[in-house]
């Protein structure tokens, strides 16, 4: 099969200015990183869409939304470039070195006590890695808050998710010496139900975890 010219240099350059801005969530930065001003890449935003027959940002005087379209456009367009970048690496010999911005959710307790402390072994391993870590206890939504990785102690009910089991953690009760002298030391559970207990509530539903 022949192949013909689908592409020019222009439609290139603006594929690569939407994914930029969709990475980023803004114009602005789009055109900061690229090194142009933000209504070059509305412009060329305007061109793909007129191309493609298609909205594909949502558009409000402070921020961009993709649409749906514009979803499955960018993580096309996305895996195109990255896949071109790959082959010229692998052309020129140069070795490949993740980059990028990793977006991370997790708990507060697990954020502080856990992975906090990995960060600086992670950043030496990964220069060009940035890390954005979301500390508390909300549940995030991945595609409105552009959440790359989440950790959470139970099973997410989206089956659509990607999980991985990273570790087992126990729940253990505490007290206080001057509290368990004043109301005495619990042998068994049910000694429990005539204790003042500090429960943690989900964000998500209310339900107590123990």
């Amino acid at each position: 099969m022949n192949m013909r010219r689908q592409f020019d240099d222009v439609l290139l350059g603006s594929i690569e200015l939407f994914c930029l801005a969709a990475e980023a969530g803004s114009f602005t930065a789009a055109a900061n990183t690229a090194g142009v001003t933000p209504a070059a890449v509305s412009r060329s935003i305007s061109r793909l869409e007129k191309r493609l027959g298609v909205r594909l940002f949502v558009r409000s005087t402070r921020s961009i939304r993709l649409t749906e379209g514009g979803r499955l456009y960018f993580e096309q367009s996305r895996a195109a470039l990255n896949q071109l970048i790959e082959a010229e690496r692998k052309v020129t010999g140069e070795q490949v070195q993740p980059s990028g911005t990793i977006r991370i959710s997790a708990p507060t307790t697990y954020g502080h006590y856990r992975l906090l402390p990995l960060l600086p072994r992670f950043r030496a391993k990964y220069p060009l890695i940035k890390v954005e870590t979301h500390i508390s206890n909300r549940n995030i939504d991945f595609h409105d808050e552009n959440f790359d990785v989440a950790i959470r102690f139970r099973a997410q009910p989206d089956s659509m998710m990607v999980s991985r089991h990273l570790e087992d953690a126990a729940l253990v009760m505490i007290a206080s010496p001057a509290y368990l002298k004043r109301a005495g030391l619990p042998r068994t559970l049910s000694d429990l139900e005539q204790h003042e207990c500090i429960q943690f509530d989900l964000p998500s539903s209310g339900r107590r975890i123990a």
